[in-house]
């Protein structure tokens, strides 16, 4: 199934749409969910590693989540690293097995009794945001999506951003990752939208579910592919956020 995925992905960067070549994106998303019993020390500890010399050597921008509704799932924080290429993963891949801060950061997680529920590797293929949005998104709402049919999906999914950019009610920034390792609910698709806060959340997505587009998108996609987890979360810290859309 990876290497059917792995295959897929020139093909998913690929479209007609004028949506869908303006949105288009490049990256990689390593996440790690952890279940902590003392939040403020997952905050101190990942804090520390985020300012060692270590990690302000990769050059990448990072940060830390509240995993405020996630169903049944044991997580309770994200530890999320963005890399710009593989080779920037690659790098950190490297420094890992090496590095003092690393080494302190996992021996510190577990003498506060936090341990890993998961780790993760997101390809980026569809992205709309600017660097105002990631100063102001605070609050993301997630779809893991699984499909059987990806190249199918993303046309499916293109032309309902092209109908609802049109109708003036997409967000301001989402957009959809094809998940590459470690799926945490066997879902093949990663899609998020941002929002200043969960206020704001709510009312735009009332409006979207509420939109045709929406409604005509979930008729065509049902027959191949299944919501399988929703989740919301609240940033907590980013670090080297003016590097995401560098």
């Amino acid at each position: 199934m990876k290497f059917i995925k792995i295959s897929l992905l020139a093909t998913l960067l690929i479209s007609t749409s004028a949506i869908a070549q303006q949105f288009a994106a490049t990256g990689m998303h390593a996440g790690f969910g952890v279940n902590s019993v003392n939040p403020m020390a997952t905050f101190q500890n990942v804090s520390k590693y985020m300012e060692s010399e270590d990690f302000k050597k990769l050059g990448i921008t990072a940060g830390l989540y509240a995993n405020n509704v996630n169903g049944a799932d044991d997580t309770t924080h994200l530890i999320e690293f963005y890399y710009p290429d593989a080779a920037s993963y690659q790098k950190a891949v490297d420094m890992a097995t090496t590095s003092s801060a690393v080494a302190n950061l996992v021996s510190t997680a577990a003498q506060n009794g936090t341990q890993n529920t998961y780790e993760s590797v997101y390809i980026n293929v569809r992205e709309k945001i600017t660097a105002a949005d990631v100063e102001k998104n605070k609050v993301f709402y997630v779809w893991r999506v699984e499909t059987t049919d990806l190249p199918r999906y993303l046309r499916e999914w293109d032309k309902m951003i092209e109908e609802i950019e049109e109708e003036g009610i997409a967000g301001d920034s989402y957009g959809m990752k094809v998940a590459f390792a470690g799926a945490v609910h066997g879902e093949t698709l990663f899609v998020w939208a941002g929002y200043e806060n969960q206020q704001q959340m709510i009312e735009q997505l009332a409006v979207f579910n509420d939109s045709e587009s929406f409604a005509n998108f979930n008729n065509r996609t049902q027959g191949f592919s299944s919501i399988v987890a929703n989740e919301i979360s609240t940033q907590l810290a980013l670090w080297n956020g003016a590097l995401y859309t560098e």
